[in-house]
């Protein structure tokens, strides 16, 4: 029997014994090691209590609707959007998950069968698992009914998250477990046994033990609704849902499949011969200019995935500098990603083989780039870093979806580093029916000092052998955005 809800509501449980025996076994137990019902009853209260707070902390702080609902008009979620509604949910995991601890529990000391309550700790501790059972009702019926009432927010919480501990597949596996039958029996049973003995829980208001459980209790029984005809509507949504789901998730593991192979081998097709018209002369020169925090926006001449990508600029790269300079910018990471940002990486860059740091070498080790720089402070973009940090192992997006944040494209690199940190704001558009950035996306926003500012351009169509900064930086980007002229292919 799992007691891991004592552990976060501690009170002092010395016995390892598994609950349920405790108490089926506390007439026989002596020595002030052992463990008495009525401090078990004590301690389950405690945590109930706890518990019950934390739901209400759970309502207060829901997500807010019309922010949810204008992430489902713009198709995506913003970077802050999707950490505030990921950080509610994982939250919301661990209350439910220490209430059905508290339920079994509770269930088990009176051997799962509501005919055994018969005495005033039996009575006690159906009162408790009761109470549970009730909270863990408003809660999932706080998700499916007042936040997750879109498809992409439900998408978004299947998705899962490392960052926040959350497994794929929560929201539908809470929706399956809201309707499930054999779950609506129990509580159906749950709901009449209690409707029968209403009196004697009314009369256990003045217990010294539960007696606030017993007080509240009819409000928090509000949230229990006895609708045959509503629980067989929301398991028809279920139905839907789940058939949805699978059929969506089996056509995206298919075309997602062929992206990725076919990205693979279009990322291989350049020519590896001619050398890189940015020298090594020209990244030194880059190298000196560069500070944490600039993006480098990149192209190779011969690649051949330049056919599929917008404009002249295919490719981004988020320059983080170097460990000393992590460390004298306070950026905290884990010691695993701390160790990875050491040595000659100082690039967070997603390629083929994913989200990684690599040396600033193999990034300029191309045709052409420009730097532009956040215009934000030292702090922000050392809060950008350490955001954008918690991203770094994941897989490349071959699909090119923003939607998802397990795995990255080049250009989300930017975005989930910088907006929403201080003014900055870098809007998405929809191409081929998702919501993108393309590199260009984020250079126009440089030419127009939104949120960015050029630093520096080397290797393009106007300094195709030197490099230009300042004003004129800004206008070789003009030019070389907007030149029908400019090389789209090998």
């Amino acid at each position: 029997m799992s007691t891991g809800w004592l552990a976060r509501y501690p009170f002092g449980l010395t016995d390892t014994d598994p609950l349920g025996a405790i108490i089926r076994r506390v007439a026989h137990l002596e020595g002030p090691s052992r463990i008495s019902a009525d401090d078990f009853i004590a301690g389950c209260h405690r945590a109930i209590v706890a518990l019950a707070t934390a739901v209400d902390d759970l309502q207060a702080r829901a997500p807010d609707r019309q922010a949810l609902r204008d992430a489902e008009e713009r198709g995506m979620f913003s970077v802050d959007g999707e950490a505030e509604l990921l950080s509610w949910f994982a939250h919301l995991l661990t209350v439910r998950s220490d209430l059905w601890e508290v339920v079994g529990d509770a269930s088990g000391a009176v051997g799962d069968d509501v005919r055994r309550v018969v005495g005033t700790q039996e009575w006690r501790c159906f009162l408790i698992g009761y109470t549970a059972a009730c909270l863990i009702v408003r809660i999932d019926r706080l998700l499916l009914e007042e936040v997750a009432c879109g498809s992409l927010t439900q998408r978004k919480l299947n998705e899962g998250s490392v960052l926040h501990r959350i497994p794929r597949k929560q929201y539908t596996e809470i929706f399956e477990s809201f309707t499930d039958p054999a779950k609506a029996r129990m509580m159906e049973q749950a709901m009449r046994f209690a409707g029968r003995h209403r009196g004697l829980l009314d009369g256990m208001r003045d217990d010294p033990l539960v007696g606030d459980l017993a007080i509240r209790l009819p409000a928090r029984e509000q949230v229990l609704d006895p609708s045959r005809r509503r629980y067989l509507g929301l398991l028809a949504d279920f139905v839907v849902h789940a058939f949805r789901r699978r059929g969506a998730s089996a056509r995206q593991q298919t075309v997602f499949a062929a992206l990725e192979a076919g990205g693979r081998f279009a990322s291989e097709l350049r020519d590896h011969w001619t050398p890189p018209r940015i020298t090594d002369q020209l990244r030194a020169r880059i190298d000196d200019l560069l500070e944490p925090g600039d993006v480098l926006i990149t192209r190779h001449d011969r690649a051949f995935t330049n056919l599929f990508l917008p404009g002249y600029w295919p490719h981004a790269a988020l320059y983080v500098g170097s460990e000393t300079d992590r460390k004298a910018m306070g950026v905290h990471l884990d010691p695993e990603r701390a160790a990875r940002w050491s040595g000659d990486r100082r690039v967070l860059e997603a390629l083929k083989d994913g989200v990684l740091y690599r040396p600033l070498e193999t990034t300029l080790a191309v045709d052409a780039v420009a730097v532009i720089r956040p215009r934000l402070d030292p702090a922000d973009i050392a809060r950008a870093l350490e955001r954008v940090s918690q991203h770094e192992g994941k897989l490349y997006n071959f699909d090119f979806d923003f939607f998802r944040s397990d795995r990255l494209v080049c250009t989300e690199v930017v975005y989930r580093a910088y907006d929403g940190i201080g003014a900055v704001e870098i809007p998405v558009r929809e191409r081929s029916g998702r919501p993108t950035i393309s590199a260009e996306d984020l250079l126009d926003l440089a030419v127009a000092s939104r949120g960015f500012e050029p630093v520096a351009v080397c290797g393009g169509p106007t300094c195709p052998d030197r490099l230009v900064d300042g004003e004129q930086a800004r206008e070789a980007i003009l030019r070389e955005n907007r030149c029908e002229r400019c090389p789209r292919s090998p």
